[in-house]
């Protein structure tokens, strides 16, 4: 198995920030060079503010000690530069000039925090501290970056092994249930009642465990769905949802608002699949049910939700609907996975939504759930 340091004090001592330091006076670069050179640091020097450019671009820098005034290009026009090209924008520069003050280049057309300036002659502590700071916030970048990574690796570890353990079990369930059709084939008419309901009752749990199995593949795969944006008609998608769903006769389905938006087809299909499903799965009274799929737009994100007159959820359960497994009521009772509303909720949260519930004060239930605008 492979083991994950987590240790950042070794990672930080071990990891080196290049900082580019560029200024068209030789002797200028010796004195910055020797005001900061450090360990862990790494001093890549530029003559003028074209080799800064191609330097910032090749090498791998953290940060940026410019000149402003440079007799090729100037120190703000190559800030500008840098800013422009997706790969150099996000590293953090500090001016070095002997302008004065009210001369400085304008921050406001930085990002806040990347930006800093220095006058000559330097105050060497104010020199180290400020170059400090930004070394701090480096290696911190640095390790949210590898903590993502990290992370991103864990779930696609975690999806794997759910996806192999469950796919691998389904391989013996298909056995049993051979054999106790088998079973059920030889004994024919010489059954007894008690051997029919313990083969019923075994049946009945087989067909469970495949069907939990297949919410675990479910689950897998909800985290690996790459597709291309498409316009979805969400009132199209909807009906089209209702009307496919095995029981659903006797219910009123209505819309109200649904937007055309830009997704992936198969998320935004699983979503609304599984909640208009559980509505109707968990309705008190299906000759009576009534189910509604409505939306609000927002300035960044669409509140879209499902709303139906049944028994309702009490408030202290609703967290708990979206554990894995987790269901309300007994299986002998209602014959459910407990698994529709957790990949809901996953599908909905790796899209940079949210989901929540709340209860309707006659009856019912409302789900609603966020979906950003940009998406």
């Amino acid at each position: 198995m492979e083991i994950i340091s987590t240790n950042p004090v070794s990672k930080i001592s071990e990891r080196v920030m290049n900082i580019l330091i560029v200024d068209d006076r030789p002797e200028n670069l010796l004195t910055l060079e020797s005001v900061i050179e450090k360990c862990g640091r790494n001093i890549i020097k530029a003559a003028g503010g074209n080799e800064a450019l191609r330097l910032a671009i090749k090498e791998d820098i953290g940060l940026i000690l410019l000149d402003i005034q440079m007799p090729d290009i100037d120190g703000v026009e190559v800030a500008g530069l840098l800013r422009s090209n997706s790969k150099t924008r996000h590293i953090p520069i500090i001016f070095v000039s002997a302008v004065s003050k009210s001369e400085r280049p304008l921050m406001n057309q930085f990002e806040e925090g990347t930006v800093d300036c220095l006058y000559k002659p330097l105050d060497l502590e104010d020199t180290k501290i400020k170059v400090a700071v930004f070394e701090r916030l480096y290696h911190l970048s640095m390790e949210k970056r590898e903590a993502e990574k990290t992370i991103e690796k864990l779930n696609k570890q975690h999806e794997q092994f759910v996806y192999f353990v469950s796919h691998d079990l389904k391989s013996p369930l298909r056995a049993m249930d051979n054999l106790t059709n088998w079973i059920t084939d030889d004994l024919g008419n010489a059954m007894d009642p008690n051997t029919s309901e313990n083969l019923l009752l075994l049946r009945s749990r087989l067909n469970r465990m495949s069907a939990l199995l297949e919410g675990l593949l479910d689950y897998s795969r909800s985290g690996r769905i790459a597709e291309a944006l498409v316009e979805m008609d969400l009132n199209q998608l909807t009906h089209g949802i209702f009307e496919s769903i095995e029981g659903a006769a006797g219910f009123k389905f209505q819309t109200d608002n649904l937007p055309v938006i830009l997704c992936q087809r198969t998320r935004i299909y699983k979503i609304f699949y599984n909640l208009i499903v559980n509505a109707i799965d968990h309705h008190h009274n299906p000759g009576d049910g009534a189910i509604e799929v409505a939306c609000e737009k927002s300035v960044n994100e669409y509140i879209f939700k499902v709303t139906d007159n049944g028994p309702g959820i009490k408030p202290q359960y609703h967290s708990q609907v979206f554990e894995l497994f987790k269901t309300l009521k007994s299986k002998d009772e209602k014959e459910t996975t407990g698994v529709g509303l957790t990949i809901v909720q996953k599908l909905i949260e790796d899209a940079g939504g949210r989901i929540w519930i709340e209860n309707i004060e006659a009856e019912g239930t409302v789900v609603k759930f966020s979906w950003p605008i940009n998406i």
